[in-house]
């Protein structure tokens, strides 16, 4: 059974278009959004939440933007508490080509005593500036990504335009200076879908962005580099003239420096697809695909990913050890649904293993879920022992409806003793790997399982007299029981047997008795029906019915006999019209044979001719000729 995962929700006033947690502190959540310039009247805000509390959402601090500003589009939060977000100005200054849509704000805090109202935060606007060089009026800040963070070093961050005729990436640096200093841009004509770094040395990076059909990348160093992106991927037959119907990348995140994860949309709604590429090792070729996992037929699009790496190095130049990456994919459907990869790295060599399914959570919000987000997961410091507290990681997501959601998961370490899947040093993990044991385990269960339902077939066949008795379960099942379950027989279940001249149908006689003559008594009572067809029966078929004819036929001579009622018919009788049917007889003839049966005492007056029929020369006619034979 899966782990019970506490959620939170909390309804703002205004709707939401971005968040992102402290990356230095997992209970601190920012999150944007507002209604536009003067459109809706509802005001554009940043809002910092306290998600400590996995069961309740708590507003820390918040800061009003202008309403004749557009709302907020995108945000980042730094290592320094700082918020990097795109806030487009006023409509009259863009016209005239001015906009300070990169904002950066402060968030300050400190815990305090509960008497006194917990944690006191503020948020404040720090600068505004311009990083894009286009002045179209129509473009905004749609994309803000930060590098991970590691302590005492540079971070990297970029930011992408949204509706622009040429599409810009300006790379800039999260350093103290106000405003921050750019690192070079990148243009191109495809407008970027997303863009992700991962930190490969003090000052070096692996930039990767990609359009809607083709992946880049980029190293990034100290030293200028005006080389321009390397082409990785390119979608297969998007270069035609027609309307593409190829896939189209949503979002993309670094795995480590040798593996992307790739979120792809198939075209016309058709669903959505979760890849992981290989990056060529120098940096320059075609990519490989490593793993990939098409999401149920329920998603039909993706609006979002969030990954986090739950065994990150502690150093930018630290190569990524044994680790569990989980992916969490907002759906069109306003669903979330997570995945999970472990990746190995042992000689030199890292693999991952398949996606796999984690869990999926439905009607998460009321509209359409617009940004989410994992917290920055930091494993305790070593030994892990009993005394260590337990850790958890939490996913944010927010939507138009005004909501904000915050799920918190339950981390478990993996023990040293597992074989599979394990480093030399502890590790948390969202699930734990499958090993031998619990590979033999299920299997010992599976074998259980199938043993006893083949006990309790058995049983209920023997109950019901189908199969021959090799458990004896009458023995042990109460007769209550057994009576329910016993299947009595019954005569009228037996096929009919149709009269060639009648459509009269006798059913199965009973033993004679009586007194003054052999009388068979029906068993039953004779029903109308028509002998729609004739049944084709196989020789095995033919062969039962036979020998059931001729046990009943030889009962009834028995009977005969031991009632002293039976007596030879005559040779010349006998010889001459033996295994005849009735209908095939003359009217002298049936004469002769019902004298022969009176005088035999075979007879009787109050015996029915269709009876006489039925069973003298029916078809039980060639059997009883024999027996009046004397056979």
């Amino acid at each position: 059974m899966a782990p019970l995962v506490p959620s939170a929700k909390l309804t703002l006033s205004y709707p939401l278009y971005a968040c992102d947690f402290d990356p230095l502190d997992s209970a601190r959540l920012v999150v944007g959004g507002g209604g536009g310039a003067g459109r809706t009247g509802v005001g554009n805000r940043i809002t910092v939440i306290d998600v400590a509390n996995a069961n309740e959402l708590k507003e820390s601090a918040e800061v009003e933007l202008s309403k004749e500003e557009d709302n907020v589009t995108s945000l980042a939060v730094g290592a320094e508490g700082r918020v990097f977000a795109g806030v487009n100005g006023r409509p009259g200054d863009v016209g005239r080509g001015v906009n300070a849509h990169f904002r950066v704000l402060g968030v300050e805090g400190k815990k305090g005593k509960e008497e006194e109202g917990g944690v006191k935060v503020s948020i404040k606007e720090q600068s505004r500036s311009s990083l894009f060089q286009g002045r179209e009026k129509d473009v905004y800040q749609r994309i803000t990504r930060l590098s991970k963070p590691f302590p005492n070093k540079p971070q990297l961050g970029a930011v992408a335009t949204g509706l622009a005729k040429n599409s810009e990436i300006v790379l800039f640096d999260t350093s103290k200076t106000a405003p921050p200093v750019s690192r070079g841009a990148v243009t191109s004509a495809k407008e970027a879908e997303d863009v992700d770094f991962i930190q490969t040395g003090d000052d070096e990076y692996i930039f990767a962005y990609c359009d809607e059909h083709d992946v880049y990348i980029k190293k990034i160093s100290s030293e200028d580099d005006e080389e321009a992106p390397e082409c990785i991927y390119i979608t297969p037959g998007t270069r035609g003239k027609d309307k593409p119907t190829t896939p189209k990348f949503r979002a993309m995140r670094f795995l480590s420096k040798e593996f992307l994860i790739m979120l792809t949309n198939i075209h016309s709604n058709g669903g959505v697809v979760l890849q992981i590429f290989r990056i060529p090792p120098s940096g320059k070729g075609q990519c490989r695909l490593a793993q990939s996992v098409r999401l149920p037929d329920r998603i039909t699009k993706a609006t979002g990913m969030a990954v986090c790496n739950l065994t990150p190095p502690t150093t930018p130049s630290e190569p990524q050890g044994y680790t569990q990456f989980v992916i969490a994919v907002a759906g069109h459907d306003i669903s979330l649904n997570l995945f999970k990869v472990d990746f190995q790295a042992a000689a030199g060599i890292s693999i991952v293993s398949s996606i796999k399914p984690f869990r999926s959570f439905r009607n998460v919000h009321p509209l359409q879920i617009t940004s989410l987000a994992f917290s920055n997961f930091t494993p305790p410091a070593h030994p892990i022992t009993a005394h260590t507290p337990p850790q958890y990681l939490k996913l944010a997501s927010v939507g138009v409806a005004n909501t904000v959601v915050v799920h918190t998961f339950p981390l478990f370490p993996v023990p040293l003793s597992m074989k599979r899947g394990q480093s030399t040093t502890p590790r948390y993990v969202i699930a734990l790997p499958s090993t031998a044991l619990a590979f033999a385990m299920g299997l010992l269960m599976s074998v259980l399982g199938i043993a006893l339902a083949a006990v309790f077939i058995q049983s209920f066949l023997e109950i019901r007299g189908v199969v021959p008795e090799y458990l004896e379960a009458k023995n042990y099942v109460p007769m209550k029981w057994q009576h329910k379950l016993h299947r009595p027989f019954d005569y009228n279940q037996l096929e009919p047997k149709v009269l060639p001249s009648s459509t009269e149908t006798l059913l199965p006689y009973s033993t004679v008795t009586g007194a003054g003559g052999a009388t068979p008594t029906p068993k039953g009572t004779q029903c109308k029906a028509k002998q729609e067809a004739k049944v084709t029966k196989t020789p095995q078929q033919k062969g039962q019915d036979d020998m059931e004819r001729m046990i009943a036929e030889d009962k009834l001579v028995r009977n005969l006999r031991d009632a002293g009622k039976w007596k030879q018919i005559p040779d010349e009788v006998q010889e001459k019209h033996n295994e005849r049917t009735w209908d095939q007889l003359g009217t002298e003839e049936k004469k002769k044979w019902k004298q022969a049966l009176k005088e035999a005492g075979n007879w009787a007056e109050d015996l029915p001719e269709e009876i006489f029929k039925g069973v003298m020369f029916g078809e039980m006619g060639g059997a009883v000729g024999r027996a009046v034979a004397g056979a």
